[in-house]
């Protein structure tokens, strides 16, 4: 699985970031976010039949990918709620190798179900001999941390993948921790030999952008957003999950951050990956379903940025990158209705 299909293939999001609300204060109809999101006459009527409208949002730093659908699903608000709240979004995607739920109270044992199998030898063995090199996504003391606990673990060692994946659950525990108390502020730089990555900066340009169009339309989920873990109404569900994914033919441990409101009229998702193994850094997924005769209307909007586009010829890569998000984010709500409907 490419490293664009892995970015697109998370759940539900909404291209609202950026976008200038109206001046008065109103609760959001189908039409007003039609009109928001730039729809011509033609494309509201492709999405109200339920095709896949796909368009490129503009990019505010180069190593930013970024695009969104709209697309009309047969199912009521209430059953996308309760799929959302349960993470089936996160089950379906075809990218997703094994999942599970992490509370705050039982995370470190919950870990223990996060392994990389004996098939993943070559990863094993990348991690035996981890650098601060770009391979994988980790800050100086969590390199420093897997290099002591594996330094008498060999390559080809019977008990290599248990000792790899024993070393990496207690990385992945002091992240959840650190998220868990702090949000984002609680999140570490990775280093990349001299390159420190800054997913935290990068998960707060997104919350600060969609800041207004939260507070015009929907302010109790956006405070509850940009205040996590302070300030959580009971009208929000906030979830952690382990995801392990295929990304460029590679295992890729991913934590993720699912929040949901369900209102009267309007389902709201958002979904932070505040950890990710490698190749990409960081992705914040929006969702907004409004009611649509019989069915709903989804809006979908995905941020992820790489340092794979950034750089020389970033342009060239910026255009492939999008082209490729744009066309994944077509298939994987292909594959959620085609789910949606067994």
């Amino acid at each position: 699985m490419s490293a664009y299909r892995a970015v697109a293939c998370l759940g539900l999001a909404v291209a609202w970031i950026g976008l200038a609300p109206p001046l008065l204060a109103k609760s959001l109809s189908f039409d007003e976010v039609v009109q928001l999101m730039g729809y011509s006459d033609e494309q509201k009527k492709a999405l109200i039949r339920g095709e896949i409208v796909a368009t490129d949002l503009e990019r505010t730093r180069e190593d930013q990918l970024y695009a969104a659908v709209g697309t009309r699903l047969d199912e009521p608000l209430a059953d996308l709620a309760e799929n959302a709240r349960n993470g089936v979004n996160i089950e379906s995607d075809p990218g997703t190798e094994a999942f599970g739920v992490l509370s705050p109270e039982g995370y470190r044992e919950e870990l223990a179900a996060v392994v990389f199998p004996e098939s993943a030898r070559r990863e094993i063995n990348r991690l035996l001999r981890v650098r601060a090199d770009g391979t994988f996504n980790l800050s100086k003391p969590e390199v420093d941390a897997l290099r002591a606990a594996l330094k008498d673990v060999k390559p080809g060692d019977a008990g290599a993948a248990a000792a790899v994946s024993k070393a990496y659950q207690d990385v992945l525990a002091g992240r959840v921790e650190a998220y868990l108390a702090k949000g984002l502020s609680g999140i570490a730089d990775y280093d990349h030999g001299g390159d420190r990555l800054k997913p935290a900066d990068q998960l707060q340009m997104i919350e600060q952008r969609s800041e207004e169009f939260f507070e015009q339309y929907y302010p109790e989920f956006g405070r509850a957003v940009a205040e996590y873990p302070k300030g959580q109404p009971d009208s929000i569900s906030n979830r952690l999950y382990w995801i392990r994914r295929d990304v460029e033919g590679r295992p890729a441990l991913v934590l993720a951050h699912q929040m949901v409101q369900e209102g009267e009229d309007f389902v709201l998702l958002s979904q932070r990956q505040f950890f990710v193994g490698h190749t990409y850094q960081s992705l914040q997924a929006y969702a907004l379903l409004l009611p649509l005769e019989n069915g709903s209307a989804l809006f979908f909007f995905n941020s992820a940025f790489t340092d794979k586009v950034a750089g020389l010829f970033s342009g060239v890569a910026q255009s492939v990158g999008q082209g490729r998000l744009r066309r994944d984010l077509q298939k994987y709500i292909e594959g959620v209705r085609e789910e949606s409907q067994q």
